[in-house]
């Protein structure tokens, strides 16, 4: 089964005037994969709606080169930071400084017997040098990291050996980025009643609330093997008033237990942490046949509320019952997410999102699977909100042969970003909400999609993105501006030879702003790798500093990879390890300043591959130089260029082969690499 669309969106450029458009084709592939198995019933509550009125999609291109500051802070062998999350891996002090953690191995080779936590501290001058060896003296994994006190540092992760028992490590630091840490023990893995004792806790998350960041509430998951086909999956929680003490740690089931749906449902990486005064909240989000779930504190972890973020159709079905889910639509649904409390309490989410199709005509218990730009999205909701993220009403399909299915609301569609083309079959379009929605791949005037060009081998990068777009990371400055990362695949670069994988879309990650005042979001084109370093570079698993101190800065990390695909997991087509970078990257939201001042002049630069001239699409009539090196870093033709609004072809009469094009306008410059044929 294969669907192919032809899509158009046309993209208002908030920052000027000029659009963009772009026709492109998608031939959408399809993965199975195994399911989950749904055992209860849940519960929620609903807040205060939130007042804000849809808003058309905007898209804005802002220069980054004087507004980011990109540090590289550990470099790694070992590139699978991530089953579904990346989450609460970084923090920052009150005076500016910040914190970055990953997985780290420097041994290239698959025993990893060197993993543990890479850490490390910017001062708010200045990064550390890059850690030489772990924090831990054993190995460890999936380190996790939070503000301990006025300025200490706590932090998780899970493993054992030399002596120490397998589970829950635990370390703090009184003053962050100084000192050894002291290892406070390993925390109590099982909650009381627990059927297993064959297995200890893995995948934490920590974050530290109170008055003064002393008090730590953590989660993880239990996971038991019971067969080959069934495995007991329960998530626990830990509290501690005072942590440096391992004996005032309490572990229970959690607020997910409460819901009747902890019993094998949401699984490894499933959920995400955010903390800010005394609110606490946790979300789930990542089980096939379950909602996204987001619980709330607000008396430091005691007491928890529950209710639906995103509400699964088919909560509560099994993927083999008869017939098939009695499905007759295909389901767009939330997989991987971020959440962030601001300073008034409200609690934001971000959310990938993919279509899915159940079928029992193969194999009971599998579904099929759509990627591609077609099925592409980052939601946004928030607590405010009456109730979960829901479909609308279209009228624009009444009387076309789509009302059936797409005129009134339907509970499929709640995570649906592209959308038939009443009038014109085997088409697709944006029907966009920027109050709902965060992003999507960016599009480029002149390159279309190619589905082809999409890297998607076996399930290696299913299971760890499921959409296109995914793993995004929110932000918060003081002033409640929100700031989202996340990792999309990027038109205008193609792989290189390294790693036998050329021809496919690298991906990049991509930044977009909602500034508080305007309550809709600003879905930028705002590519953090436009270094020409990275230009032969992934960028995946992002994460955030969730709550920043200064007003329109925000800060994330990311990492860098020169070979597409995985060289750990099960699915990994790597076969040999290469270095990771892991970068911590500082952005200014530049979206609130004058036009003048903020408007990238060239905003594209195509075809790409080109023969004998470029075409430079720029926002205004300028003076340019136009410098193209080769990979080597020669300079092999530079001239000066009369600029017009709009596009300009330029000759460029270069032998074949690869090249930087850089244009410097107007204090601003843009590099691509562009290939000659």
């Amino acid at each position: 089964m294969k669907k192919v669309f032809l899509l158009s969106l046309g993209l208002i450029l908030g920052l000027s005037a000029f659009a963009q458009k772009g026709v492109i084709k998608s031939n959408d592939t399809k993965q199975s994969v195994a399911s989950s198995k749904i055992v209860a019933v849940g519960n929620e509550m609903t807040t205060e709606a939130s007042t804000y009125a849809p808003q058309e999609a905007r898209s804005a291109v802002v220069n980054r080169y004087d507004d980011m500051e990109d540090g590289e802070a550990i470099w790694t062998y070992y590139d699978l930071q991530s089953n579904q999350y990346v989450a609460n891996r970084m923090y920052q002090l009150p005076n500016g400084s910040v914190a970055v953690t990953a997985t780290m191995s420097h041994q290239n080779n698959q025993s990893a017997s060197d993993r543990g936590t890479g850490y490390n501290f910017y001062d708010g001058n200045d990064w550390q040098d890059m850690p030489d060896a772990r924090v831990e003296s054993f190995k460890t994994g999936w380190p996790s990291i939070a503000q301990y006190g006025a300025n200490g540092e706590i932090l998780l992760a899970h493993g054992g050996g030399n002596g120490v028992a397998s589970g829950m490590q635990c370390f703090i630091r009184e003053t962050a980025g100084e000192g050894d840490w002291t290892h406070v023990g390993t925390l109590p893995p099982y909650p009381e009643g627990y059927a297993y004792t064959t297995e200890y806790p893995t995948w934490p998350r920590i974050v530290t609330c109170g008055d003064n960041h002393d008090i730590a509430i953590a989660v993880a998951v239990l996971q038991h093997s019971i067969s080959d086909d069934e495995t007991d999956l329960q998530t626990v929680m830990w509290r501690a008033e005072n942590p440096a003490d391992i004996n005032s740690w309490v572990v229970s089931y959690g607020p997910l237990h409460e819901t009747g749906w902890d019993h094998n449902q949401f699984s490894a990486d499933d959920y995400c942490m955010a903390a800010n005064g005394h609110k606490v909240s946790l979300l789930y989000s990542g089980c096939l046949t379950n909602s996204v779930w987001l619980f709330q504190s607000d008396d430091d972890g005691v007491n928890w509320t529950s209710r639906r973020v995103w509400e699964n159709p088919y909560e509560g079905r099994e993927f083999d019952e008869e017939p098939a889910w009695g499905m007759d639509d295909t389901l767009f649904m939330p997989m991987n997410g971020s959440i962030v409390i601001d300073n008034n309490g409200v609690t934001h989410v971000a959310l990938n999102t993919f279509e899915m199709a159940h079928t029992l005509e193969n194999e009971p218990g599998y579904y099929t699977y759509w990627n591609g730009r077609a099925v592409d999205g980052i939601l946004y909701w928030n607590d405010t909100e009456e109730g979960p993220i829901h479909d609308t009403d279209h009228p624009e399909y009444i009387g076309t042969q789509y009302e059936a299915h797409f005129a009134t609301a339907n509970p499929h569609h709640a995570a649906r970003l592209w959308w038939p083309i009443a009038d014109e079959p085997g088409y697709v379009h944006m029907l966009p909400d920027s109050t709902k929605w965060i992003g999507y791949i960016p599009m480029y005037e002149g390159i279309s999609w190619e589905n082809s060009y999409y890297y998607m081998s076996g399930s290696e990068y299913v299971s760890k993105f499921h959409g296109a777009s995914g793993h995004p990371a929110l932000s918060c400055d003081p002033e409640g501006n929100l700031a989202c990362a996340f990792s999309s695949p990027c038109t205008n670069r193609l792989g290189s030879t390294m790693g036998g994988k050329a021809d496919y879309y690298l991906r990049s990650i991509y930044v977009s702003y909602r500034n508080a005042a305007d309550g809709y979001w600003q879905q930028v084109e705002d590519d953090l790798m436009e270094d020409v370093m990275l230009i032969y570079s992934e960028g995946l698993f992002t994460s955030a500093v969730q709550n920043t101190v200064n007003p329109d800065e925000f800060w994330f990390s990311y990492q860098s990879d020169d070979y597409i695909g995985f060289y750990w997991g099960s699915n990994a087509t790597q076969t040999s390890g290469s270095e990771n970078t892991i970068h911590a990257v500082k952005v200014i939201n530049r979206l609130g300043v004058e036009e003048t001042e903020a408007k990238d002049v060239v905003y594209n630069i195509y075809p790409n591959p080109a023969t004998d001239y470029i075409v430079v699409s720029s926002a205004m009539d300028t003076d340019a130089t136009i410098t193209f090196t080769n990979i080597a870093g020669q300079t092999v033709k530079s001239f000066n260029k009369k600029l017009t609004a709009g596009d300009n072809s330029i000759n460029i009469d270069l032998e074949s082969g690869a090249y930087f094009c850089t244009i410097n306008a107007n204090g601003f410059n843009k590099t691509v690499k562009v290939i000659v044929k």
